[in-house]
């Protein structure tokens, strides 16, 4: 008689993406989609409040199956200093904060930025930066700004780890940006990062 051979359970990811406005949200939602991963994002309810406890509580709220691995990622502006503070605190989660703030990550994607700047400043270069972002509104992103979000990233990506990380400007975005294309690549080893 055969002994059957217990399978053993693959332990699945899941992201949970704390971040505090809009076009975060956004742009979170856009990768899940391109990602086909699970991604949830926990936008605006904890704010400038995020904290430890608050990570956790989610974490709990969210936990689907025994051995399932839940990564939280903080996506914040560090154009405020005591969030800054607030993230270090925070010792299980990744770090993916923006200084200035988010733009800088999009800016990123059609250029060089080595120079401090402010948000405003960021915004005013990314819509000077081609003719796809002229129209760019915090909160919404168009179909042509996710085509070349998801095409440059890479670019993007390289440039970010360049920068000090902290410093005005820098951007760690793409620690989100590595993780999802190491967990794609596992998952679907057969398939090509779409």
């Amino acid at each position: 008689m055969k002994k059957e051979r217990k399978q053993t359970r693959k332990m699945r990811p899941f992201f949970l993406v704390f971040c505090e406005g809009d076009t975060e949200e956004t742009y979170i939602n856009f990768l899940r989609r391109q990602y086909r991963l699970p991604i949830k994002v926990i936008p605006r309810i904890t704010g400038i409040a995020i904290s430890p406890e608050i990570i956790k509580r989610y974490i709990q709220n969210e936990q689907i199956g025994r051995g399932d691995k839940i990564t939280s990622f903080l996506m914040y502006d560090l154009d405020m200093k005591e969030i800054a503070q607030k993230i270090e605190a925070c010792k299980g989660s990744i770090s993916i904060v923006s200084n200035p703030s988010v733009e800088l990550w999009f800016l990123l994607h059609t250029g060089e930025q080595n120079a401090a700047i402010t948000t405003d400043t960021c915004i005013e270069k990314l819509k000077k930066s081609s003719p796809d972002w002229l129209y760019y509104q915090k909160g919404s992103l168009s179909e042509k700004q996710k085509e070349i979000l998801w095409g440059n990233r890479g670019t993007a990506s390289t440039r970010a780890k360049r920068l000090p990380e902290g410093e005005n400007p820098s951007s760690l975005v793409y620690r989100l940006i590595d993780k999802m294309d190491s967990v794609f690549r596992s998952l679907y080893s057969l398939f090509p990062i779409p």
